[in-house]
C-alpha cells in the first residue's frame, strides 16, 4: 500500500476568541488595541476547562507547578475521548502539560480527578505561554500524508522527488489535534515518516490556528506508555520557521 494514502484518525480542536493574560503584566498597547486580549481577572470558566497556555492552572491536590517550566495546556479527557476511535485515551481525567520550548523539555501529568476537586492556581508571567486560550470545538477528523506533498513552484524544480512532487514542510501546521501525523517545519519527509510509522503517538499538537501566531507545539508518547497511562517519558518539540 502507498503509505501516503494511509488514513489517520485524529481529534481536532479549535480556539476560543479571547486571549487572557496575567493581570499584573503590562501589555503593549498595540496588542491591547486589537481587542483580543483581556486580563485573567476578567475571564470566567469552570475548573478543568480545556485550554492552552496562560496564567490560570487547575491542579489536582498534591501536584505542584513544576519549577523551570511553564504551563502549556490542560485537556479534559471526558470531552476528547468520545472522539477517540483508537480507544487509547483514558475516558476521563485531566492531562496537564508543562514545557520549556527553548530546550524541548517538559513534564506531563495525568490524573483522574473530578473537575470540582481541582485547585485553581495563578502564575502570572510574560514568558512563553504567557497568554491563554480556551478550547472551543472538539471533533473527529482524518488526514493523510499525501496532504503534505504538493506540486512544485517554478523555482523548486531542483528539489522535487522521484514523482516530481515537493514535500511541504509547513503543511499541517495550522492544525491543533490529538493523534495523527507529527508536524515540524524543519523535518524532511523521511524524518516525519520515521516518526509517524513508529510506535510513537502524537499526544498533542497545538498549531497556528489562533493558538500560536507562529510555531507548532507537539508532544509525543510511546503507544505502550499511553495504553498503560504512563506519561513520564513524553518527548517535546517546538517547530518554527
Amino acid at each position: 500500500m502507498d503509505r501516503t494514502q494511509k488514513v489517520f484518525d485524529i481529534i481536532r480542536f479549535t480556539a476560543g476568541k479571547t486571549l487572557f493574560y496575567g493581570a499584573s503584566i503590562e501589555m503593549p498597547q498595540i496588542l491591547l488595541d486589537t481587542g483580543n486580549y483581556t486580563k485573567h481577572t476578567d475571564v470566567n470558566f469552570p475548573l478543568g476547562h480545556s485550554r492552552y497556555g496562560g496564567p490560570i492552572v487547575d491542579l489536582p491536590p498534591g501536584i505542584e507547578y513544576p519549577k523551570g517550566l511553564f504551563f502549556a495546556a490542560q485537556l479534559d479527557l471526558s470531552k476528547f475521548s468520545p472522539f477517540d476511535k483508537s480507544g487509547l485515551l483514558p475516558k476521563s481525567g485531566q492531562v496537564l502539560f508543562f514545557a520549556n520550548i527553548r530546550n524541548d523539555t517538559g513534564k506531563v501529568f495525568y490524573v483522574d480527578t473530578p473537575n470540582e476537586n481541582l485547585i485553581r492556581h495563578i502564575k502570572e508571567h510574560d514568558d512563553d505561554f504567557f497568554s491563554g486560550r480556551l478550547v472551543d470545538k472538539i471533533f473527529a477528523d482524518t488526514e493523510k500524508l499525501s496532504e503534505r506533498i504538493r506540486e512544485p513552484e517554478d523555482d523548486e524544480m531542483d528539489y522535487v522527488n522521484k514523482d516530481g512532487k515537493i514535500w511541504d514542510h509547513t503543511a499541517g501546521s495550522e492544525k491543533s489535534k490529538i493523534f495523527g501525523m507529527f508536524t515540524h517545519c524543519q523535518y524532511g519527509q523521511d524524518e516525519i515518516e520515521k516518526i509517524i510509522f513508529s510506535d510513537k503517538i502524537l499526544l498533542l499538537q497545538v498549531g497556528e490556528n489562533d493558538f500560536n501566531d507562529e510555531g507548532v507545539f507537539s508532544v509525543l508518547i510511546d503507544k505502550t506508555d499511553l495504553q498503560n497511562k504512563i506519561f513520564d517519558n513524553c518527548e517535546f518539540a517546538w517547530g518554527q520557521s
